[in-house]
């Protein structure tokens, strides 16, 4: 657009001629204007600008804010698409964006399974969120790094990280963040075992909370039944499970499935394999069609029960896909778990053979990952399996590897 169709009885040559050079800054209300009279031209060939009435008076630096908001916005964002706004943001010193952009880049590592970028971008976004002394969203990553860290069975880690986030939830009145991070750090202790631990934080902050949102209250009450079932409180705990499945509606299939794989579970312990297999079936299907994240844990019990069968063969098969699920989708706790199974199973036939290759890929896989645990436990099997084929020299060097596993830990 030249001169001449900018200009009109509010807006003249002479103004728009230091508009262009620079001496005169453009007002909202000139903005305004010249907004309309842009997306009016676009419209005639074609165009829809879409220029906004602020366009064409803002700075430098508050284009940028608004650029980089709205793009925040999209939720298809790659993680290129989240480097590109890093150095619009850094290079306009948008400090608020920038723990913005660490966020978003975080939950979706998050949402891809990589914990360790999750966790690195969510301490980056806590670091400018520090800086600028913003507590409003800290509880909130504070938690998802809690989550990364229990993700990869660093519990101690995992236990600190929900411990600040239920701090400064409450320091903020946040509710929903406080239970949600409370569940979290029981969960936490649940799978360090200390079930008498976990059982206390749910009682405390959200079983007899009337504020918890169903879910969640569902959630809770779940692993607390499981918690009863560890501590040697089966019955009381699998009348738990049938009460809540009872509660169930259609939609919470992966509460359903969970439940069920709980009762496979108890019937394969209990010895009453038919019984085991119809539940575990029942949890496969749903998780099949809705989560196969978790499918792995189910696979892992169906597997057990198909080697109580005397199905040896059929158990190795899926328990060695158990695996291989687990790692795909990082899921270490199942994987470390069924790994000792399988052994378990080796260890019945009397194949040394395949408990080496198991270990020496177990050990691959924790070493691609950065996982410590599970790998005292991988080093001991391999140390046991020189030693029956009396190579010696080897099993020292297994010995000296397990010695700085133990110190490391």
């Amino acid at each position: 657009m030249n001169q001449a169709e900018l200009e009109d009885s509010n807006m003249t040559r002479a103004f728009i001629s230091m508009m262009e050079s620079g001496k005169r800054r453009v007002s909202k209300s000139s903005s305004k204007i010249l907004a309309e009279k842009f997306n009016d031209k676009g419209r005639e060939v074609g165009l829809e600008l879409k220029l906004d009435d602020d366009y064409f008076s803002r700075e430098p630096y508050e284009d940028a804010r608004v650029y980089c908001s709205k793009e925040l916005m999209k939720d298809n964002n790659r993680h290129g698409q989240f480097e590109e706004l890093l150095l619009i943001s850094t290079e306009f010193n948008l400090d608020d964006i920038t723990a913005e952009i660490y966020k978003k880049d975080a939950d979706k590592y998050l949402e891809e399974v990589n914990y360790s970028k999750a966790f690195i971008n969510y301490s980056n976004s806590l670091g400018k969120l520090k800086e600028l002394k913003l507590k409003e969203l800290q509880p909130y990553v504070y938690k998802q790094m809690g989550v990364c860290k229990l993700k990869r069975n660093e519990y101690d880690d995992a236990i600190f990280y929900f411990n600040q986030a239920m701090y400064y939830a409450k320091e903020l009145g946040s509710e929903d963040c406080f239970v949600n991070a409370s569940y979290n750090l029981a969960l936490t202790y649940f799978d360090m075992q200390k079930y008498n631990e976990s059982i206390e934080i749910l009682d405390k902050y959200i079983v007899f909370n009337d504020n918890t949102e169903r879910s969640l209250k569902i959630d809770s009450r779940v692993l607390k039944a499981n918690s009863f079932y560890k501590l040697g409180k089966r019955k009381e705990a699998v009348d738990d499970y049938f009460l809540i499945i009872q509660e169930l509606s259609e939609e919470e299939q992966y509460l359903l499935a969970m439940l069920y794989s709980n009762l496979g579970e108890y019937y394969y312990e209990s010895d009453e394999l038919q019984e085991s297999i119809k539940y575990i079936n029942l949890a496969q299907k749903i998780k099949n069609r809705t989560d196969k994240m978790t499918l792995p844990y189910i696979l892992n019990i169906k597997g057990k029960v198909f080697f109580k069968q005397g199905l040896v063969d059929e158990s190795m098969m899926i328990m060695e896909l158990a695996m291989n699920m687990a790692e795909e989708y990082s899921n270490y706790s199942v994987l470390f778990e069924t790994y000792k199974d399988l052994i378990n199973i080796y260890e019945s036939i009397e194949d040394v053979e395949k408990i080496k290759d198991t270990s020496l890929n177990f050990l691959s896989v924790l070493d691609k990952n950065g996982i410590d645990d599970g790998r005292k436990y991988a080093l001991t099997k391999l140390v046991e399996v020189e030693l029956k084929r009396s190579n010696t020299e080897d099993a020292i060097k297994l010995l000296a590897q397990l010695g700085n596993a133990i110190e490391n830990h």
